[in-house]
């Protein structure tokens, strides 16, 4: 199996059925011919003595020279999943090299305009992307995990290839609309379509879905030149507040704001970035003043930036670009 991410193009082999549809559904199949620049092989059997070890209990042995890495676990699940989180990691080699920083941000986008939300949990990142690819016609580029890079001539965004947790609140009113999840995390719908909103909306729980489930491809590299960049700073609104505000915000205090969504914890924290293959990589401190420079350019490439209190619908928000869109 050929798989292509942004460019970059890796081989996987394995016999096993539950670590192909677990790919099949992540990344999409190869199609420009390129050879791949890693082989990943992954084997549904326990791992050999002396081989390192996972937290998941998975096996793996990378090889430099090679430039292959060899998987082993008998339990299919977790086989499938480090195949995949391996796979990432390849993609993600080819940004740290044009070294690339991850906003924690959810983005959108159509031809010519792109759009950014960037906000800490709870901030809407998410029901509002979702919704704008249902009920306005988007594509979604990234969910809550925006890369940026410089690639010799301009910014790019771009995604980390990753589930899309849509908590329970949105999922409750938006589900009969959906395909199924990819995973169902125990959710039972019923159940909670019978729990008062107010309760819903606060609580954490969630399905999974995948890009390729809801028919969007990913990852995709998109360029911002000549692209209409708006930045928007979401927050859901209080009860008995106002909402679908939308008000410029302060730009001075954009790039400020927006370093302060650099993911350092992608970099610092093992459990969310296990690394099994042996690539040079920035500490945090290195991740950090870069991801603040490329959040400073991000800034000064926004056409507007703004901020909107919502309910989830970002309606009103796209109806505002849609004009200035017009006008220009």
């Amino acid at each position: 199996m050929l798989i292509e991410l942004g460019g970059t193009t890796v081989a996987v082999e394995s016999a096993n059925e539950v670590v192909g549809e677990v790919l099949a559904e992540f990344y999409p199949a190869a199609r420009s011919g390129a050879a791949p620049v890693w082989t990943v092989t992954a084997i549904a059997q326990a791992s050999p003595p002396g081989v390192a070890v996972n937290r998941f209990g998975v096996g793996f042995r990378p090889d430099m020279a090679t430039r292959t890495l060899t998987l082993w676990s008998a339990r299919e699940q977790d086989l499938a999943i480090t195949t995949r989180k391996c796979v990432r990691e390849v993609f993600l080699d080819a940004c740290e090299r044009a070294g690339y920083t991850m906003l924690h941000a959810s983005a959108i986008y159509r031809d010519g305009q792109v759009v950014v939300f960037a906000a800490d949990k709870r901030g809407g990142k998410t029901t509002l992307a979702l919704r704008a690819v249902l009920d306005h016609g988007w594509r979604w580029l990234s969910n809550d995990h925006l890369i940026v890079f410089d690639d010799g001539d301009d910014l790019v965004v771009t995604s980390l290839p990753t589930p899309i947790p849509v908590k329970v609140g949105t999922y409750a009113d938006l589900a009969d609309r959906l395909p199924p999840p990819w995973d169902g995390n125990g959710v039972d719908l019923a159940a909670w379509r019978a729990v008062p909103a107010g309760r819903r909306y606060v609580c954490d729980q969630a399905v999974y879905y995948t890009f390729g489930r809801l028919g969007q491809p990913n990852p995709v590299l998109v360029p911002l030149a000549d692209r209409q960049l708006t930045l928007v700073f979401p927050s859901y609104a209080a009860p008995g507040r106002p909402h679908d505000v939308v008000e410029r915000a302060p730009a001075g205090a954009v790039a400020g704001v927006l370093a302060g969504h650099v993911r350092t914890d992608w970099i610092g924290d093992q459990r969310l970035h296990q690394r099994h293959l042996p690539f040079a990589h920035r500490d945090v401190a290195g991740f950090a003043r870069d991801g603040a420079a490329l959040a400073g350019r991000v800034g000064a490439a926004a056409g507007a930036v703004l901020r909107f209190v919502h309910r989830g619908d970002p309606g009103p928000l796209l109806a505002g670009l849609d004009r200035t869109e017009a006008d220009r």
